[in-house]
């Protein structure tokens, strides 16, 4: 989060004011931080747009703003982070600071299950998983595939069935040492069987730097604040008269 004080910025502009202008002040003050901050968290979600592939609304409408007050000439802009771990922020904070990508709820639960190593993250494969609109699998989905790995049984669809079955990185079994570390489905059609990968292992990624919070809110003040103070002071001028 940033905390966006013009005071420095007042002792400038208020020099040379009247006494009714200088009245004025502190609520113009507040109007124009308020309005300044909303127009940074405004640009913060356009840049999020810019910067992800369809991100979900989830992400999309993270950035928040605070408003200011006459007794507290101040306002915040920032990244939702209510919420511990499920929160927008947590999601996020890579990309603002760079470094490795955290666990995804479903890597916590493929984890805790003893699936996914220390390590290593999940990846849904481009066919073999339903995906929402955004790329995302869905928690129940998650549920149904752990539940099914755990009972380890074989599944009936019509005339087909299949199982799903785990191959870990380095694994050294003669049947599936050829194919890559993730979760497979096994799908047997009359005489012959399809392998197809539902979740691809992959070691932790890294993220560049490819958001900047100071900047953006930094461009947006430095574009805003001023003109956003002369209007709300002309404006609480007129109503002064």
């Amino acid at each position: 989060m940033i905390t966006i004080n013009v005071s420095d910025n007042i002792k400038e502009v208020t020099r040379g004011l009247d006494d009714l202008a200088r009245r004025q002040v502190p609520f113009a003050t507040a109007q124009a931080l308020t309005r300044t901050a909303r127009a940074a968290a405004a640009d913060l979600k356009r840049e999020l747009g810019s910067v992800f592939d369809r991100p979900t609304p989830f992400i999309a409408n993270s950035p928040f703003a605070t408003s200011a007050s006459k007794a507290r000439l101040e306002a915040t802009v920032g990244i939702r982070d209510k919420g511990g771990r499920a929160a927008p922020a947590q999601y996020l904070k890579e990309h603002f600071s760079a470094g490795a990508r955290g666990n995804k709820p479903m890597e916590r639960a493929m984890r805790a299950a003893g699936y996914l190593p220390a390590g290593w993250l999940a990846v849904p494969s481009d066919d073999g998983v339903k995906k929402d609109a955004f790329g995302n699998v869905s928690r129940a989905t998650v549920a149904r595939i752990l539940g099914a790995l755990k009972q380890g049984t074989t599944a009936k669809q019509g005339a087909n069935a299949f199982r799903l079955f785990v191959v870990p990185p380095g694994d050294k079994r003669k049947a599936t040492r050829h194919l890559a570390p993730g979760i497979w489905s096994a799908n047997r059609i009359g005489e012959e069987t399809a392998l197809k990968p539902v979740f691809l292992f992959v070691q932790a990624a890294r993220y560049d730097k490819v958001l900047d919070l100071h900047k953006t809110v930094g461009a947006t003040v430095a574009r805003e604040f001023d003109r956003q103070f002369s209007a709300a002071l002309e404006g609480a001028l007129r109503a002064s008269r």
